[in-house]
Formats: C-alpha cells, sequence, structure tokens
C-alpha cells in the first residue's frame, strides 16, 4: 500500500503539476469525508499519511466498554487488551488502527472518485490562474484537431481553441503541425476544463512576433506606438527609436527586408508597412500613408485631408482602400484622400501648397515635416528645413499675409 501510495502522490504531483502537500492533504480530506458521510459527522476517525514513504495510518478512536452496542465506536475490554494490555480500562478511549479495505470496496472506490474529482478541480483552477497571467503572450502548440468549430491546440496540459473568426483568411492548418498564436483570453472553468482562445488575426499577435524577433523591440530601444491590421492582407506598425543612433523603421525592416520577411511568412504573406511615429497628429498622418506620396495634409470637419497627385490617388487609397483604412485606424482620425486638382486650400491655415513655392523648395519643407501652418513659424525652423535665409523671410512674409487673409476671410 506504502509504495502505491507514494507512486499515486509522485504521479500525480508531476502530471498535473500540483504541490505535494496538497496533493497529500486532499488524499487525506477524501477519506475522512467519505468516511464521515456514511458513519456520521462525529464518527471519530484520524487519518495519518506520510508523503514520503507513502504509509497511510486510519485511527477509529473507541471506547472500552463491556459489553459492544456500537462496533463502530466500542470495543471491548477483551479486545482493548490484545491492543493495549495495560490501558484496557472501562471507560477509557482508544485509538485502533484498520486498514482501508475495512471500510468496504464501495467506499474505496467513493474514496477514488473524491479524490480525483478534487484533484481535477484544483487542475483546473492551476491552469486557469497559469494561463490567465499569459493573456497576450505568444504560444506554440500542436495542432490536434481541426473542424468546424476551430482549430484544437495542443498545449501539454491544456488544450486551446483557435475559432474561425480568429483566424486569418485562406491560412490551412494540418493536424500535427505546429502553430503560433495570441492568448486572447481565457475563461473561468465551471464544469470542465478552463477555455483558452487563441488568435491569429488580433494586432498583438503581429506585435508580440516583432518583440520576438527584432532584439530592438525586445530590448526596449525601439517601442511600437500602434499596431493595425487587416489581417492576412495589409498591417501598419508604428514606431519610435529611444536612442537617436538607431532609425526604428530600419530596425525593424532589416536589410533587404531580412527582419520582416519571416514575420510577414508567419501572416500567411501579410504585407507589413513599418512607419515612423510622430507626436504631431498631422505628420504622424503623413507617414501613416506611406508609401503615398503626400503633397500637403490638413485638418477639417474633424478628419484628415491628404492631397495628392491626381495620378496617385489609387495608390494612396490602396488595394480595397486597406492603405487609408489602415492609415485612419493607426493616427486614431479619418483619413481622406483629395487629388490635387480638388485642393481648393484649407480652412484657417495655411498650406505649403498656398505659397508658390518650386517643387524642391516644397519638397525641403516636406522632408522638415513643415506641410500646413496655423501660425507664422520662426525662421529658424524654416531655416532648419535647408531653406536659405532670404528665401525663408520671403515664406515667414507669405505665410503672415495669406494668414491675415484668412482671418479676414473668417470675419
Amino acid at each position: 500500500m506504502g509504495s502505491e501510495i507514494v507512486e499515486l502522490i509522485n504521479l500525480i504531483t508531476r502530471r498535473r503539476r500540483l504541490d505535494r502537500d496538497f496533493v497529500v492533504r486532499t488524499l487525506r480530506d477524501a477519506i475522512l469525508s467519505t468516511v464521515k458521510k456514511k458513519r456520521g459527522l462525529d464518527y471519530p476517525i484520524e487519518v495519518e499519511i506520510d508523503p514520503r514513504r507513502g504509509d497511510l495510518h486510519i485511527y477509529i478512536q473507541k471506547e472500552i466498554v463491556k459489553e459492544v452496542i456500537d462496533p463502530d465506536r466500542q470495543i471491548s475490554i477483551e479486545e482493548a487488551r490484545k491492543i493495549d494490555p495495560e490501558g484496557a480500562i472501562e471507560g477509557r478511549k482508544i485509538l485502533i488502527e484498520v486498514p482501508l479495505s475495512s471500510f468496504g470496496r464501495s467506499m474505496v472506490y467513493r474514496i477514488q472518485n473524491i479524490f480525483m474529482q478534487r484533484i481535477r478541480e484544483e487542475e483546473r483552477q492551476h491552469i486557469y490562474k497559469d494561463f490567465q497571467e499569459r493573456v497576450g503572450d505568444l504560444i506554440t502548440g500542436m495542432i490536434q484537431k481541426v473542424d468546424k468549430t476551430g482549430v484544437y491546440v495542443g498545449l501539454g496540459r491544456a488544450e486551446a481553441l483557435l475559432p474561425p473568426e480568429e483566424q486569418i483568411k485562406g491560412e490551412k492548418y494540418k493536424q500535427g503541425g505546429n502553430i503560433r498564436a495570441l492568448i486572447l483570453r481565457v475563461t473561468e472553468p465551471r464544469r470542465g476544463r478552463p477555455q483558452i482562445i487563441l488568435s491569429r488575426t488580433h494586432p498583438d499577435f503581429l506585435r508580440k512576433l516583432l518583440e520576438h524577433e527584432i532584439p530592438e523591440v525586445a530590448e526596449g530601444t525601439v517601442e511600437i506606438r500602434a499596431v493595425e491590421r487587416i489581417p492576412g492582407k495589409r498591417a501598419k506598425v508604428a514606431v519610435r527609436s529611444k536612442d537617436p543612433r538607431i532609425d526604428a523603421v530600419g530596425a525593424c525592416i532589416g536589410l533587404k527586408g531580412t527582419r520582416i520577411q519571416p514575420i510577414t511568412k508567419e501572416l500567411f504573406g501579410e504585407k507589413i508597412d513599418v512607419v515612423r511615429w510622430d507626436p504631431d497628429l498631422l505628420r504622424f498622418a503623413v507617414n501613416a500613408m506611406s508609401p503615398a506620396q503626400i503633397l500637403t495634409v490638413y485638418e477639417a470637419d474633424d478628419k484628415l485631408f491628404v492631397v495628392v497627385p491626381d495620378e496617385h490617388v489609387a495608390e494612396a487609397k490602396g488595394k480595397e482602400a486597406q492603405n487609408v483604412i489602415l492609415a485612419s485606424r493607426l493616427v486614431g482620425k479619418e483619413i481622406m484622400v483629395q487629388p490635387l486638382s480638388e485642393y481648393k486650400g484649407a480652412p484657417k491655415v495655411v498650406t505649403i501648397l498656398d505659397l508658390d513655392l518650386d517643387d524642391e523648395t516644397m519638397e525641403k519643407l516636406r522632408r522638415a515635416g513643415l506641410y500646413v501652418f496655423k501660425d507664422v513659424p520662426t525662421l529658424s525652423e524654416v531655416i532648419s528645413a535647408d531653406i536659405p535665409e532670404e528665401l525663408a523671410m520671403k515664406i515667414l512674409a507669405n505665410i503672415e499675409e495669406k494668414l491675415e487673409a484668412k482671418k479676414k476671410e473668417a470675419v
């Protein structure tokens, strides 16, 4: 019996990853509760288990009497003398060790059922707490089954589900293959095991892949500020560098795309645009519209308008409008693509298109992020765009004149 109990405790502790003391305590409680339920809550039973040696001792406290009326709680003087010759005195109580089998096969079976039921309940709670703490993490598992309800993934002692709505459209899943996904949520167990829901479409799946694959992101040197996806088709990631010596976009893409390509492959060919985050909303919008050529940008009616050459409107919007949709999500404001031929000026502000500048000068201002002016900028701001001082002075005067005209129009 001892070796069997030790083996049972070791097996449960190892396979189910439960605390050894808990397993021993649960076995003891299962014996006590089962016996007391059958014999009465006041039944004088004691259980001792040595977890190292596996010794199980069950004692019944019985009263020493001349005539036994209740054999479950009483023992005759003659029988007591066989156990303790000197202590067999009428009225005293004595501990009698009994084997587990003395309670009958049906009760032993019931003890086993209660014990395993509590072990399973604890394991379910243990799995729930473990995976609840890992929500938002990447995980790799083996595909066990694929059907219309989803992809069932083995995670060791737990099973997870990748439901249809969290799958990348068109992706094929093969039983026995490995799969990476994001732990999206974990439902608290009721009767069965906790349900672990996975996702391959959530923006955080791409975020975690970048953290896993790009050293600068993992180290925190490059920060991911925003991620938006149309799963399996296109995604946009806004990044910034905490170290001015490191190009955040280049670090994520890698030489000739060597860093971003494995991630694109993992996402079933999803095209990933990595753009530079900017605290200025209009500059960020221009960056987010990459690779579209933006002539200028302005805000009106709680929307952002990006002006592009007429022949580049389709490119700016992207296939199925994916580029402008993702850019809008990334900056948190709807972006409208406006052909240059339809541009009639912006309300309350002056854009570089209003200044009658040559293409080279406008391009220098764009590179400096100077697309639009609510107020007259400083001379140093314009000069910093590699503009000669004399021309910069003319530009400032032009901006001031046009802003004054706008104010008069508003009145």
